[in-house]
C-alpha cells in the first residue's frame, strides 16, 4: 500500500544509523520470529522504526496507511497514533475482534484512545521519544506471550560430516520411522539445493518445493504452508529441486528461509532438515535456530578430519554448544578394527555417538527405488539402530515399549 506523507514532524530519534558512540549496536534477537505489521502514515516515524527493527533478527516488518481486511500473516500489529482526529479506538476495536496482540505508539495521546486501548487489553502504549529504549523489549514481551499460547517445534540438522556420507538417506530412515513411532507431525525440509533427493527417497511425489514457498512468503499463513508440503500420513516434507542454487534469481528468496522456517515450526512437533551439503550460505539460517545437530560420518581418516573441521566452524565461528553435537557413524562395520567408536569420540571430542550399520543392499533399496525402511523385510539391525537414535535424540512423545516375554524371564536390563 501507498504511505501518505503527512506535514507535522515528530521528534524521533536518528533514523538513520541507530549508533551511540560511533559503533553500531549488536542486533538482538527475539524468543520467537515475529512478522509485524505496523499501521502508520508518518515517513520519519517509518524511517525511525526501520532503523529500528533493523537492530532485531527474527523480526519481519511491513507498513501500511490503513487496517487491511485481512491479518493473519501477522502476529502483532504496531498502530502509530499522530493525532485525535483519526478513529484508533474503532481500529483498536476491529484488531482485538481478530485477536490481534496490538501495540500502540505516539505521545500525548488522547484520554479516549487510551481508555479503548485499556479496555481492550492493548499489550502496551510506547512513547515516539522511547522508541530506542522501549521497542526490543516490548517486542520480547509480546513475543514470550505469543509462544506460551504456541508449540514450536525444534529444528534438528542432519549434516554431512564429509560429502556422501548419508546424511540425507539417515533424514529419510529417522523422519519415516518417527512418524511411524508416534502420533506427532512430523517435517522434513529437504536443504540439500545440488540433489534434493529426500523425495525420492521417501517415495513421494512432490509439486511444491522449498524455492516455491520462499517465492511466497507473503502468501503464506501458518496453515497455507502445512497444506503445501507432500504429505504422508504425519509425515510431512518440503521438498528441493535439483541445482535450485545455481538460479542467481531464486537464491534471493533465501532471505526469508529464517521466516519460512518458523512457519514450520510453528505447525509441527519436530523438523528434521537435511543439511547434506554441509554449510553453505544460502542455508545458514537454518543452522543458526537448529536446537540439534546430528553429523553423519564414516568409519575412516578423510571422513573424521573434515568431519572435525565442520565442528570447529559450528563451534568455534558460529557458537554452537558443543553440547548439541551429536555424531552419527553410518556405514558402521566392526570388521573395521583400527577405526572404533571410542577412536571416532576421542578424535572428534563429542561423547555422543551412535552407529547405523553397513548394509549397502538395504540402503540402496531404500534410494533407489523409494521402500520406506519401517516398511523392508531385512530391516531388524538398522531399524533397531535408528529407534536407539530417536528415542535418546528426540523430543517426541514415544509409546512405552511392553517388555518382552524373553526379557520377563532373562532380565532385560541391559542398555546398549
Amino acid at each position: 500500500m501507498k504511505n501518505k506523507n503527512i506535514n507535522n514532524v515528530v521528534d524521533l530519534p536518528d533514523a538513520r544509523l541507530a549508533e551511540t558512540d560511533g559503533s553500531v549496536k549488536k542486533k538482538q534477537s527475539l524468543p520467537i520470529h515475529l512478522s509485524v505489521l505496523v499501521i502508520c502514515t508518518e515517513l520519519n516515524v517509518q524511517l525511525a522504526l526501520s532503523s529500528q527493527f533493523n537492530l532485531i533478527t527474527n523480526v519481519n516488518f511491513e507498513f501500511s496507511d490503513q487496517m487491511p481486511k485481512h491479518l493473519s500473516q501477522f502476529d502483532l500489529v504496531i498502530l502509530t497514533v499522530n493525532s485525535d482526529k483519526d478513529n484508533y479506538p474503532l481500529v483498536i476495536e476491529k484488531l482485538a475482534d481478530q485477536n490481534m496482540p496490538t501495540l500502540l505508539l505516539g505521545d500525548g495521546i488522547a484520554a479516549n484512545i487510551v481508555r479503548a486501548a485499556m479496555h481492550f487489553h492493548v499489550q502496551d502504549i510506547i512513547p515516539f521519544k522511547n522508541i530506542e529504549q522501549e521497542l526490543f523489549n516490548t517486542l520480547t514481551i509480546c513475543a514470550n506471550e505469543i509462544l506460551k499460547e504456541k508449540k514450536v517445534a525444534p529444528i534438528i540438522s542432519i549434516i554431512n560430516g564429509k560429502s556422501g556420507s548419508g546424511a540425507s538417506f539417515i533424514t529419510g530412515c529417522l523422519g519415516e520411522i518417527s512418524a511411524d513411532l508416534c502420533q506427532d507431525e512430523i517435517a522434513l525440509i529437504d536443504a540439500d539445493l545440488h540433489y534434493g533427493s529426500l523425495a525420492d527417497i521417501l517415495n513421494l511425489e512432490a509439486n511444491y518445493f522449498l524455492t516455491d514457498a520462499l517465492n511466497e512468503i507473503d502468501k503464506l499463513d501458518n496453515v497455507a504452508i502445512k497444506s503445501m508440503m507432500t504429505k504422508r500420513k504425519n509425515l510431512s516434507l518440503l521438498a528441493s529441486k535439483a541445482y535450485a542454487q545455481l538460479d542467481n534469481e531464486q537464491n534471493k528468496s533465501f532471505e526469508h528461509l529464517e521466516r519460512l522456517a518458523w512457519k514450520i515450526k510453528l505447525n509441527h512437533d519436530l523438523v528434521l532438515a537435511d543439511l547434506s551439503r554441509g554449510l553453505d550460505l544460502l542455508t545458514l539460517p537454518l543452522v543458526s535456530i537448529s536446537s540439534q545437530f546430528l553429523i553423519v560420518v564414516q568409519q575412516n581418516i578423510v571422513s573424521l578430519r573434515e568431519a572435525k573441521a565442520l565442528i570447529q566452524q559450528l563451534t568455534q565461528v558460529m557458537g554452537i554448544n558443543k553440547s548439541a553435537i551429536k555424531i552419527i557413524v553410518n556405514r558402521y562395520s566392526k570388521k573395521v578394527t583400527n577405526i572404533t567408536l571410542n577412536d571416532i569420540k576421542k578424535a572428534l571430542a563429542i561423547e555422543s555417538v551412535f552407529y547405523v550399520s553397513n548394509n549397502y543392499q538395504l540402503a540402496s533399496s531404500c534410494t533407489d527405488l523409494g521402500y520406506p525402511l519401517a516398511k523392508l523385510t531385512e530391516n531388524k539391525i538398522i531399524h533397531k539402530e535408528i529407534c536407539t537414535i530417536i528415542k535418546q535424540t528426540f523430543p517426541l512423545k514415544l509409546p512405552v515399549e511392553k517388555p518382552s516375554l524373553f526379557s520377563k524371564l532373562f532380565g532385560g536390563n541391559n542398555v546398549r
